[in-house]
C-alpha cells in the first residue's frame, strides 16, 4: 500500500476532524495551568484528553513503530514502585496515587492521540505551529504583566518571587522557562528549508519575545536546556546556532537599557542564588543516599518526598531514589529511544521535512537538559514531543514500507 493510500484509509473525514481538533485544542492549552489547591494544579488541556475518550476513543490507533517495550516497562516500573511503597509504609499516599500513578494515564493518552492524529508531515507542522503560537501569545501577556509588576508594582500571577521571576501561567518559573526554551528551539530548528514554522516579522516577534521571556524567568535549568539543544544544533547546523546566539547577545544589552540601572543587581542576585544551588546539591546527595539503602527497586514511589519533605528537583535522581537502578535504566531507555528515533527521523525524512524532524530532536534535547534541574517527566509538552517524534519516525519509515496500524478501541 502506498503512503498516500495508507493516509487516506486512516482518515475517516468526520471522526478524524474531531480527533485532530481535540489534539490541536490540547496543544493550544499546554501553556496554561491553575492552582486549585496547594498540592493540586488544574491544566485545562487535560479536559481535551477526557473528550478524546468520550468523542474519539474508537479512532485511537496502535502504531507499531510508535510504541516500544520501554513504554510498557515504564508503566510496569510505576506499578512495581507503588507496590513497594504500599508494602513499606502500609499505604500509598494520596499525592502519589493521584499525581504520579493516575497522573501517568493522561500523558500516555495524549501520546496515543497525537500518534493517531498525525498521518502526514503537514499534521506535525500544524501542531508545532499551534503550540508555538499559543506559547508566544501567552508569553506576550506574561511579559506585559511582568513589566507592570517591575515598573509599577502591580501584583499579578505572571511574576513570582516578589515579582522578580517570570512564571507565566505555568505557576513555576522553571517549568515556564522550560516551555519557552522548547518553543524557541522549535522555532529556530525549523527556520531553514522551504517551509519554516514562521517567516519574516512573525518569526522575529516570536524569537524576540520568547528570548526575553526565557531571560526573565531566571531559570538556570531552562538556560541549561537551551544551551544543551544549541550544542546539538551547532553540531548539525552551526549557522543556525550562531544566528540565535547572536540574537540573544544583542537582546540582552537592550534589555538592560530598558529595565534601568536597578535591573543589573537583580539579575546577578536572581541568576546566582547560591543557597538554592547548594540546596539542590543536598537533595541530589540525599537521593543518592536513599538509592544506596534500596538499590534495586528503590524506596517506593513517594519515599523520597516523604523523607525529605520536598521533591528531588532532578528527574534521574527522583527515579533512582524511588524506583532504584531498575527504574533508572527504564527511564534512560525510554528517553534514549526517542533521541535515537528522532535522529533516525531526521536522517530518513524527506529533505523538505528535515527541518521539522531536527526541531523535534532539539526540543527533546532541551527537555533532557531541563530534567537535570526539575522533575520534568510529567511536563505535558515533553509528551507532545514524544508523540511527534514517534509519529515522525513512523512517517519516515513509510518511505521504506511499514505495517498498517490497528485500532486501540473498536
Amino acid at each position: 500500500m502506498t503512503p498516500t493510500s495508507l493516509a487516506a484509509c486512516e482518515r475517516d473525514p468526520s471522526s478524524s476532524r474531531v480527533l485532530s481538533a481535540l489534539v490541536a485544542g490540547y496543544v493550544a492549552l499546554l501553556p496554561y495551568q491553575f492552582q486549585v489547591d496547594p498540592k493540586i494544579n488544574f491544566a485545562p488541556a487535560d479536559c481535551l484528553m477526557v473528550l478524546v475518550l468520550v468523542l474519539a476513543a474508537g479512532q485511537l490507533m496502535y502504531r507499531q513503530h510508535a510504541w516500544t517495550v520501554w513504554h510498557f516497562a515504564l508503566a510496569g516500573a510505576f506499578l512495581t514502585s507503588s507496590l513497594v511503597a504500599a508494602i513499606r509504609f502500609g499505604t500509598l499516599e494520596q499525592y502519589e496515587l493521584l499525581n504520579k500513578d493516575a497522573g501517568l494515564v493522561l500523558p500516555f493518552l495524549s501520546y496515543a492521540a497525537i500518534t493517531t492524529a498525525v498521518v502526514e508531515w503537514t499534521d506535525i507542522r500544524r501542531i508545532l505551529r499551534v503550540f508555538t503560537l499559543s506559547v508566544v501569545i501567552e508569553n506576550v501577556a506574561a511579559l506585559c504583566g511582568f513589566l507592570a509588576s517591575y515598573f509599577f508594582g502591580f501584583a499579578n500571577p505572571f511574576a513570582q518571587y516578589g515579582g522578580l521571576r517570570l512564571s507565566g501561567m505555568l505557576l513555576d518559573p522553571n517549568a515556564y522557562g522550560g516551555i519557552l526554551a522548547m518553543a524557541l528551539i522549535l522555532l529556530e530548528g525549523s527556520s531553514w528549508g522551504p517551509q519554516p514554522l514562521f517567516r519574516g516579522l512573525p518569526f522575529w516577534v516570536c524569537r524576540i519575545t520568547l528570548g526575553l521571556g526565557l531571560i526573565l524567568t531566571f531559570s538556570r535549568s531552562a538556560w541549561v536546556a537551551l544551551g544543551l539543544s544549541l550544542v546539538v544544533l551547532a553540531l548539525l547546523k552551526i549557522r543556525l546556532a550562531g544566528r540565535l546566539m547572536l540574537t540573544l547577545a544583542i537582546v540582552a544589552p537592550c534589555l538592560l537599557l530598558v529595565m534601568g540601572t536597578r535591573f543589573l543587581p537583580i539579575f546577578e542576585q536572581m541568576a546566582s542564588r547560591p543557597k538554592q544551588v547548594q540546596g539542590r546539591f543536598d537533595l541530589i546527595h540525599d537521593a543518592y543516599g536513599n538509592f544506596v539503602q534500596h538499590p534495586f527497586f528503590g524506596g517506593g514511589i513517594g519515599s523520597f518526598r516523604l523523607s525529605e519533605g520536598e521533591i528531588a528537583h532532578n528527574t534521574a535522581m527522583w527515579f533512582l531514589a524511588d524506583f532504584g537502578v531498575v527504574g533508572l535504566i527504564i527511564l534512560l531507555g525510554f528517553l534514549g529511544w526517542f533521541f535515537v528515533k528522532g535522529w533516525f527521523s531526521y536522517r530518513l525524512a524527506p529533505p523538505s521535512e528535515r527541518p521539522i524532524a531536527l526541531a523535534l530532536l532539539l526540543a527533546h534535547t532541551s527537555m533532557l537538559g531541563l530534567a537535570m534541574g526539575i522533575e520534568a517527566f510529567y511536563q505535558r509538552h515533553w509528551w507532545m514531543v514524544f508523540g511527534l517524534i514517534a509519529a515522525g519516525y513512523s512517517l519516515a519509515l513509510r518511505r521504506i514500507g511499514a505495517n498498517q496500524p490497528t485500532r486501540l478501541v473498536e
